[in-house]
């Protein structure tokens, strides 16, 4: 979708944004952030079908494949059939964008999703699958032994393209330890405070498609995946938990964004990890705890059974980052002058809520601002629950902005927007929440308790009861989320 339909799509199905004052300009800012990072779109730039004198190549990101005339008898230096294999929220437009640039080159492939598109469950020859999330269950299981099946008939000399995605980690599993152990353990980390950097790297080291399972399983033949990052910093073997990449954190986030081969398997960090989980382990059975201290074993490298090195490559295509430009861009456009707030959003989201509301206090006295403008930030936070705790309805985008809302209570012309940009704020229909300065004021006469409503996690019906969801639909991306925050000059 482009920036015109992202906005009407945003006005039609979220009333709020139309009533406030900054509403429309904050529809304007969200949908210049969401078309930047269409999947479909993303993946047709960074791939290309390319005509030569005698034949024709593959080029994707920086890299160009020849291609045999005959799939089925490609030389030492040709690829011979195209195959499709991946997992993700953003990943069937990935594959739809695939199947367009390349064609009747493309043999067939499984591409493991969590929404299956309206179109049904094939993308020309590539096969959708619809799995589990968060936490991988029978479907994800059914899905990955369909993917690995299909994966059998890769042969040495074709080319594989991986299109992965956030929810990869999940709709892409085949974990080493019980299915009723690993579904424990992702549960209990997803509702205490644990960063998804962190999660990843337990699935890294007990799930056999993660850290290059994916790729090792079409060895020998060439493996290049096509990143949308959900991760703060765009560590690629975070995302998805790395089902193409190999190293453990040898890579430098530069070198790979520029699609550098990784042929250097590393095990560095886990114990690490470990001291960081520290007494979020607690309350795991005792034989899933000593399971998870056991120190990992010494991966298998990407090699070819003859000892070469298997061609993986990683070309990254879109990012949170892209979204933020972008909405400075949008921001622009509406007569906003943009700030983009660093470091990213990040740990407990009531706390970024909260620091977010309290940057009115200063930014507008240090900066030189006579015009209305819009703070654009990014990045992932957290809820956590606590053991035995009982939430309510709610996500990390709809939390910040509940607890934002005393700290912006007051403040004329002023408005927050959080925003999931897969359009999935936890468990709700809701992608984020919009609040003002009068937000505070409006809850109170509507009888609502902000702060047992943060304490419960009762966001989403606080938030309901204003009318003040923020509402997308599934987007078809995931690049972590956003927030913009637009105020007038304060005196």
């Amino acid at each position: 979708m482009d920036v015109t339909a992202w906005t009407e799509r945003l006005l039609q199905r979220s009333p709020c944004l139309t009533r406030e004052a900054h509403g429309r300009a904050l529809a304007r800012v969200a949908a210049e952030a969401l078309a930047a990072v269409d999947p479909r779109a993303c993946v047709l730039r960074s791939t290309h079908r390319l005509i030569k004198p005698r034949g024709e190549a593959a080029v994707v990101g920086e890299f160009v494949f020849d291609l045999a005339a005959d799939p089925a008898a490609p030389s030492e230096a040709e690829y011979g059939r195209v195959w499709v294999f991946g997992a993700g929220k953003a990943s069937a437009a990935m594959a739809e964008a695939l199947v367009e640039r390349f064609g009747e080159r493309i043999a067939g492939g499984v591409v493991i999703v969590k929404h299956r598109p309206p179109g049904g469950g094939w993308i020309g020859p590539v096969e959708l699958l619809v799995g589990d999330h968060p936490v991988p269950g029978p479907a994800t299981a059914a899905a990955t032994a369909k993917l690995r099946a299909r994966a059998a008939e890769v042969g040495p000399r074709d080319l594989v393209l991986c299109p992965i995605s956030g929810g990869a980690s999940a709709l892409l599993s085949e974990p080493t330890l019980p299915a009723a152990d690993w579904a424990e353990l992702t549960e209990h980390l997803l509702h205490r405070d644990v960063s998804i950097q962190a999660i990843n790297k337990l699935r890294r080291r007990f799930d056999a498609l993660k850290a290059g399972g994916l790729a090792r399983l079409m060895s020998p033949a060439t493996v290049v995946s096509l990143i949308v990052s959900d991760v703060v910093g765009d560590e690629l073997a975070l995302v998805g938990s790395g089902p193409t990449v190999y190293s453990a954190g040898g890579d430098s986030v530069e070198a790979q964004a520029r699609a550098q081969d990784t042929t250097q398997p590393q095990v560095a960090g886990y114990a690490e990890l470990l001291d960081e989980l520290g007494e979020r382990l607690l309350g795991l059975r005792e034989p899933l705890r000593q399971a998870l201290l056991q120190p990992p074993p010494s991966p298998a490298g990407p090699t070819t059974p003859s000892g070469r090195p298997q061609g993986v490559h990683q070309v990254l295509v879109a990012r949170n980052g892209d979204a933020r430009e972008a909405a400075c861009r949008g921001a622009r456009a509406e007569g906003l002058d943009s700030i983009v707030l660093l470091p990213a959003l990040g740990g407990l989201a009531a706390d970024e809520g909260r620091r977010l509301a309290q940057l009115l206090a200063h930014t507008p006295g240090d900066l030189p601002i006579t015009s209305p403008w819009c703070l654009v930030t990014g990045g992932e936070t957290t809820v956590e629950l606590g053991p035995g705790a009982l939430a309510g309805a709610g996500g990390r985008n709809q939390e910040l902005a509940l607890a934002a809302i005393e700290g912006l209570a007051g403040i004329p012309e002023v408005a927050l927007l959080t925003l999931a940009t897969d359009g999935e704020d936890g468990p709700t229909d809701a992608a984020g929440a919009l609040v003002t300065g009068e937000s505070l004021a409006r809850a109170r006469a509507a009888g609502l308790d902000i702060a047992q409503a943060l304490a419960a996690h009762d966001s989403h019906r606080i938030f309901a009861e204003l009318d003040d969801l923020v509402r997308t639909g599934p987007t078809g991306t995931n690049v972590c989320d956003l927030a913009f925050l637009v105020c007038a000059p304060q005196p």
